[in-house]
């Protein structure tokens, strides 16, 4: 069932890429997190134990703890009165954890305009595109185009980690709950960048991905250079899983066409989307042993 809640769940979010009102940014989005949390705060905020480590384990873990009983009640008890109606009904509803927590946009999409800009020689007009997905700090670094470029390249492989690689082999271990779990400490932390157990559990739920994803990267492209370089730090807890899969992704590049005025960001792109289909073959593999959770 996992696998075709995958597959299901990556063609929906095909659909909503196409959809010109950018439908998937209503449904793959934290708005309803947010408000969870103000709720939170609401009922609990004057309480001592609450701006501790203890405060942030129960905001996080309590939607997480509450797809995982309902997956676990599933498979201990429903399993045999549900019949076909309760698969379904489970079915759809692992498809709707995922489709939250991928997204909220590939990043094709996300540099549609900076290629277009691209294209048409519009340098100015291309930095502009490009800030949302790079960032500002990134933009201003950049002085140049090929500098520009080559940040684009980077955040590619960070984006496609964050956005999908990472939750699609959390949900392959862990089932939803996982996945559900990787997706909302990514977006606790986007408010709240403190170093406390969110942040500590974060640095966990990206090293483990981040090197599944490293050797599909290395598959998937230049393996002998790529190889190389990150070799050292592949089992180095220090190093972080966003910075890794950046690094493996980029030395995995290889060579690419110089006089190509597209720059390396469409080779990235180009070998982002490779690495992605050795990561659901991955997926793919582990259900139909049934290694996962789910």
């Amino acid at each position: 069932m996992a696998l075709l809640a995958l597959i299901i769940a990556l063609l929906i979010e095909q659909y909503l890429h196409k959809d010109t009102k950018e439908l998937n940014q209503k449904v793959s989005h934290r708005r309803w997190f947010s408000k969870y949390q103000q709720k939170m705060d609401a009922w609990f905020g004057e309480q001592t134990w609450y701006p501790k480590w203890i405060g942030q384990a129960v905001v996080l873990l309590a939607p997480v703890l509450i797809v995982y009983w309902i997956f676990a009640w599933y498979q201990h008890d429903w399993w045999f009165h549900g019949g076909l109606l309760g698969s379904l009904f489970m079915l759809a509803l692992a498809v709707a954890v995922l489709v939250l927590c991928l997204g909220p946009e590939s990043p094709r999409k996300s540099l549609k305009a900076y290629y277009k800009a691209r294209a048409e020689h519009q340098e100015e007009d291309a930095k502009r595109s490009a800030i949302p997905f790079i960032g500002e700090a990134n933009s201003e670094a950049a002085t140049t185009v090929d500098e520009l470029d080559q940040a684009v390249s980077k955040t590619i492989f960070r984006k496609a980690q964050s956005r999908y690689f990472a939750v699609v082999i959390w949900f392959t271990l862990l089932g939803p709950a996982g996945a559900l779990l990787y997706r909302l400490t990514n977006w606790y932390l986007e408010t709240n960048p403190s170093e406390g157990f969110v942040y500590k559990l974060n640095l966990v739920l990206e090293w483990i991905p981040a090197r599944v994803s490293a050797l599909a990267y290395l598959l998937a492209g230049d393996m002998g250079t790529g190889v190389k370089k990150v070799k050292g730090d592949f089992l180095d807890f220090d190093v972080e899983g966003l910075s890794f899969v950046e690094q493996a992704g980029f030395a995995s590049l290889g060579f690419y066409e110089e006089d190509d005025a597209r720059g390396p960001s469409r080779w990235a792109l180009k070998l982002s989307e490779r690495a992605g289909v050795l990561i659901f073959a991955f997926a793919a593999l582990f259900s139909l042993l049934g290694l996962g959770l789910y």
